[in-house]
């Protein structure tokens, strides 16, 4: 009897020390899973931003403060800026065409918006410059853009403690108030012939009622939250 249960004692030592093993092994499956995951997730949705902002150019308005006035002044610099410079824009075929014709635009795109502040009746200083800057997550429309570091054509004026107006200048997409002309499908024909399939799934929610993209537009949007 007593041998009898010392193989008893011994069968529950066995079996708790498996069990603790077991436990251990489902713990550290978990851990490691949710570690792939997770870097999984950042490298997929730093791929994604890195390709669109391999090839787009962005636009950015900063306007003095958040008061009606200033930022009526905003809107008023952004629709003359597009006005004079548009077609030039829409004539270039590539980004490394609209950062060249930015360049050379640039001092006249400085006096341009210059006039519009003055002729409106302020003195507010302007810069304008040529940029590689962080941008939020930003939504147009039914088109997202991660955040990220993006090439952009910066205009502040003022002290540019305002609210910003945001729009992507390459391919050509700042279709508000219709200022080159162009539809919004016009746009998004531009951008889909720019970005990769998998990009522009991912950037147009048109196409989220796909279930892949839509799964995948999720995981950057997710990760672009955690950041």
């Amino acid at each position: 009897m007593g041998r009898v249960n010392q193989w008893k004692d011994l069968v529950i030592k066995l079996w708790k020390k498996e069990k603790w093993y077991w436990c251990a092994a489902v713990v550290i499956g978990i851990a490691l899973t949710a570690a792939f995951g997770a870097q999984w997730t950042k490298g997929y949705s730093q791929m994604i931003q890195g390709g669109i902002s391999a090839k787009v150019v962005r636009f950015h308005v900063l306007a003095n403060s958040d008061s009606d006035e200033d930022q009526a002044l905003k809107l008023q610099v952004r629709d003359q800026v597009l006005k004079e410079y548009g077609e030039i824009l829409s004539a270039c075929e590539s980004k490394e065409e609209t950062l060249a014709a930015l360049a050379a635009a640039q001092t006249e795109i400085c006096k341009t918006a210059q006039r519009v502040i003055l002729a409106q009746g302020y003195d507010y200083p302007v810069s304008v410059s040529l940029v590689r800057e962080e941008f939020p997550f930003k939504r147009y429309d039914d088109l997202i853009f991660p955040a990220g570091v993006y090439d952009a054509l910066r205009i502040e004026i003022g002290r540019a403690g305002g609210q910003n107006w945001w729009c992507v200048l390459y391919p050509q997409m700042c279709y508000v108030d219709a200022a080159w002309g162009f539809s919004t499908q016009e746009s998004h024909q531009r951008l889909e012939n720019t970005l990769t399939e998998e990009e522009f799934l991912i950037v147009s929610s048109l196409e989220q009622e796909k279930v892949t993209p839509k799964i995948k537009f999720k995981v950057v949007e997710w990760w672009q939250e955690q950041k």
